[in-house]
């Protein structure tokens, strides 16, 4: 029995495919035919032969919308459609926004990462994902647009520079199809491969290859990733390999690191302190003098101790509930807080033990998480819990996550203080 069918390659390239086989079983009935640039006596021929119904392009193949002209904006339709859904999950709106960027992540690590590895998607396509996701991760919602605390170009720089740890989506994409001109440069065992090299390159020299007007969209995209990242295709010698995660710290190259950065990787911390944290240290939280600043709100009187104006440094240095408060927390731990700000004196802080400094930024987190929780309530709700009931919670959280963690540590005396925060 011979078949003849049309297989669809990654880059959307069409190759007519002839197997030879002898009792191949094949579900006819869910199979199509597909063909390019081929005669229609010879199409109708190939439905008598296969019993098969001639498909329509684009098609949907593995979830993608595969089509040998240009990708539209349309055909992509499916991926934004995806990206919704799952934000708008059962419960997603009630998480966190350390729950929220988890979500992100996680839609941005599967659902974009399977299209972008197999075409160049749309900069109008990515532009909507990163909005989806930029309104989810500040509002709770995939259609809001409202500012953002933090721009999108910062919350995707890595941790280490200040950011989340979010891809820059356009240049992840790049990097992924730069996968394709390694195998071409390479001419890795793929079909593929071979039939760009009998077809497009023959006897050129793939690094100075210059496309025909005639080429594909596809083909077209492939060669300007090449001539972008050639430089670090020409660097690559014959024992590296290249990788995406190469390929995209070579487009978006390392930064400035920030000096608060250990802070935020201590994996110790609890995720929605450590987001607060984050916002403390970039000076985004929406204190009440920002909110004048911003015409949402006309006056300025601190709700925890209503004396003074609220800003930053008032609320968890200068306001009088707070310093109460974190005074019964360092009694109970056993240090004391400095009159500064807090995390430039942790910055700065010349510890021997590496592990006491973290414990240290755990509950100075949590003890700023709560005081921001407190005024928060006291706005809302009208109501402000005592200092006890916030160092009680922040000793709950310390505790808890110190029975979940591995203490290491040489030091007896860092050793007997952590026994003591354990039990006390």
């Amino acid at each position: 029995m011979t078949i003849v069918f049309t297989h669809m390659m990654p880059v959307g390239f069409t190759v007519e495919i002839v197997i030879w086989a002898t009792g191949l079983v094949m579900n006819k009935g869910k199979s199509s035919l597909y063909c390019n640039s081929v005669d229609n006596q010879v199409l109708m021929d190939l439905e008598l032969i296969t019993e098969m119904k001639r498909g329509q392009v684009p098609f949907t193949y593995l979830g993608v919308t595969v089509s040998p002209k240009r990708l539209a904006v349309m055909d992509c339709n499916r991926l934004v459609d995806n990206v919704v859904d799952r934000i708008r999950g059962l419960g997603s709106r009630k998480l966190s926004y350390a729950g929220r960027t988890v979500l992100i992540q996680s839609v941005l690590s599967t659902l974009h990462s399977y299209w972008a590895r197999i075409f160049i998607l749309p900069k109008t396509v990515i532009s909507k994902i990163e909005a989806i996701c930029r309104s989810y991760l500040w509002h709770g919602s995939d259609s809001k647009e409202s500012p953002a605390l933090v721009s999108w170009e910062n919350a995707c720089k890595p941790i280490k520079q200040g950011g989340l740890g979010f891809k820059h989506l356009h240049c992840w994409n790049v990097a992924a199809v730069g996968k394709y001109v390694w195998w071409v440069a390479k001419k890795a065992d793929h079909l593929w491969v071979r039939w760009v090299h009998s077809i497009y390159i023959k006897n050129c020299n793939w690094m100075d290859y210059e496309p025909g007007s005639g080429s594909s969209w596809a083909w077209r995209k492939i060669c300007q990733v090449k001539h972008l990242m050639k430089p670090l295709f020409l660097s690559l010698s014959g024992l590296e390999q290249y990788t995406i995660k190469a390929g995209y710290q070579w487009i978006k190259p390392d930064g400035n690191l920030v000096p608060w950065y250990p802070w935020m990787l201590n994996k110790w911390l609890i995720p929605r302190q450590a987001f607060i944290v984050w916002l403390i240290a970039h000076q985004k939280l929406l204190t009440q003098d920002r909110l004048i600043r911003m015409h949402i709100i006309s006056e300025n009187k601190c709700f925890l101790c209503g004396l003074q104006e609220e800003n930053l440094n008032h609320l968890f240095l200068e306001c009088s509930f707070s310093r109460h408060c974190s005074d019964m927390v360092s009694e109970w731990s056993c240090f004391r807080f400095p009159m500064q700000q807090i995390i430039r004196w942790w910055i700065d802080w010349r510890q021997a033990s590496a592990c006491k400094k973290k414990i240290i930024a755990m509950i100075l987190a949590s003890l700023m998480y709560h005081i921001w929780h407190s005024r928060n309530c006291s706005w809302i709700e009208g109501y402000v819990f005592r200092p006890q009931v916030i160092a009680a919670r922040v000793k709950h959280d310390v505790q808890s996550r110190l029975a979940q963690c591995s203490i290491r540590s040489k030091n007896a005396s860092v050793l007997a203080w952590v026994a003591h925060i354990r039990c006390n």
